[in-house]
């Protein structure tokens, strides 16, 4: 036993001499490197001081309560508190959001400023177990914008609003989707923060409006860096914002639910690609005549609306991107197209007939920097104007009604100093067309600041 302890006395002196002549080498390295080498050391002890507070406040987040589902699958809550200052020069008909320029007369307001937190919006995301080997999620959104134009000005105060609501099956290739969405031929839209309660160019060349709808989608790979997406949807074309169908003295119902079809190819980095689509729509819709002013009753009839569009995305050098879409079809009000109006009413006609619309918007999006970026856009829809100047109205109809062409051109700029932290000033220039006198104009800049969490 004393013999092992010597032996062991013995390797210990040696470990010992050992980390000495260490710790000298390690002197005379700092020496040699000066105070350069010092600075570094502080700099790495700092960092790892950083380090530890971050790890040290993860694991005290981790020990906090969650916030549970019945399901126990994991939640994630998402949201945007968005504040949107505003001055408008004309008159509009929602000076929060504005979509139409109005007539200069007494009956509207010419010029407003304001703040408002309407566009603040509130979401979920969930995700669940596998079924028929799919990955399941879904995902809800809500925000507490006033969406109703058919009073102008629009009613004051916020509502919560459902904005869209989707559940999914993903598999590797393939996705099967019902919600309250986006049509499935218009999947893009402009870049802006201050046009968040509805999308910007919305009326004015970007079809939008959220439907209940049912999609299924199949990925094919046809390259290392090209795939083909083939897409199939019902809606329901209903959408509640069309003015017309309440102008004529008639009522709607549903005969068919809308069929989508959509067709894109897709190549490229993937993080900034290539992108080209081809979409197609097509509904059948029945109208039930009601007595109108006078004696005339519009007969009963079943009316065919249809939709060709195309969409794209376009890389330019390393921080440009050029995007849109373009749109021609027939009944198209329910969509977000045919300046509010699905059908007219033509003086000497028993019946109605769907309103011919054309379309499309473009925009050329800057990242300057990780953290700045500009985009500028331009956006228009088109009614056919001999069908509109010829309709029959109702005594007293909205001033949507008589819109014959709306056209809006913005520019932005977005500053995220953090990530979760946004900045953005935007100026937008709104010119509409009317059935009678020149076209009307008005203009509005909106500072926005919001949080995304």
């Amino acid at each position: 036993m004393l013999g092992e302890m010597r032996e062991e006395l013995k390797e210990s002196r040696q470990e010992v001499s050992d980390l000495r002549k260490e710790v000298n080498e390690l002197r005379d390295q700092l020496s040699a490197s000066g105070e350069a080498g010092a600075d570094n050391l502080k700099q790495a002890v700092g960092q790892l001081r950083d380090d530890q507070e971050v790890v040290q406040s993860q694991i005290k987040t981790l020990e906090q309560s969650k916030v549970g589902t019945e399901s126990r699958y994991p939640l994630k809550i998402t949201g945007m508190v968005l504040f949107n200052s505003y001055v408008v020069d004309g008159a509009v008909d929602n000076p929060i959001l504005p979509l139409i320029a109005l007539p200069r007369t007494p009956q509207w307001v010419h010029h407003s400023m304001g703040a408002t937190l309407e566009q603040t919006q509130i979401g979920m995301t969930a995700t669940g177990p596998k079924l028929w080997n799919a990955n399941t999620s879904a995902d809800i959104s809500a925000d507490f914008f006033n969406s109703s134009y058919t009073t102008i000005p629009p009613p004051t105060g916020m509502s919560l609003r459902l904005r869209t609501a989707s559940a999914y099956l993903d598999w590797k290739n393939t996705q099967v989707s019902a919600g309250q969405q986006t049509p499935l031929i218009t999947p893009l839209s402009p870049t802006s923060f201050a046009t968040v309660g509805t999308p910007a160019l919305a009326w004015a060349g970007n079809l939008w409006t959220w439907l209940p709808q049912a999609t299924y989608t199949r990925r094919m790979t046809v390259s290392d860096s090209g795939h083909a997406d083939f897409s199939f949807g019902l809606l329901d074309p209903e959408a509640g914002y069309v003015t017309a169908d309440q102008a004529y003295g008639f009522t709607r119902r549903n005969l068919q639910p809308g069929y989508e079809g959509r067709v894109a190819y897709e190549w490229g980095d993937p993080s900034r690609p290539y992108e080209i689509a081809a979409n197609g729509y097509y509904t059948r819709q029945l109208y039930y005549g009601n007595q109108m002013s006078g004696n005339r009753i519009i007969e009963n009839q079943s009316l065919d609306f249809w939709a060709g569009t195309a969409d794209w995305r376009v890389p330019v050098a390393r921080v440009g991107e050029l995007s849109g879409e373009f749109y021609r079809g027939r009944g198209i009000g329910d969509l977000g197209g045919g300046a509010f109006k699905n059908v007219v009413v033509e003086y000497g006609s028993d019946y109605a007939s769907g309103l011919n619309a054309t379309g499309g918007w473009a925009q050329w999006k800057s990242r300057l920097t990780p953290s700045l970026e500009v985009n500028a856009y331009f956006g228009t829809d088109n009614a056919q104007a001999n069908q509109v100047r010829n309709q029959m109205l109702a005594p007293t109809p909205s001033i949507y009604s008589y819109l014959v062409k709306n056209q809006s051109t913005a520019a932005n700029i977005i500053y995220r100093p953090k990530t979760y932290l946004v900045f953005s000033g935007e100026y937008r220039y709104l010119k509409s067309w009317y059935t009678y006198g020149s076209a009307r104009e008005a203009q509005t800049v909106d500072l926005t600041m919001g949080y995304l969490f």
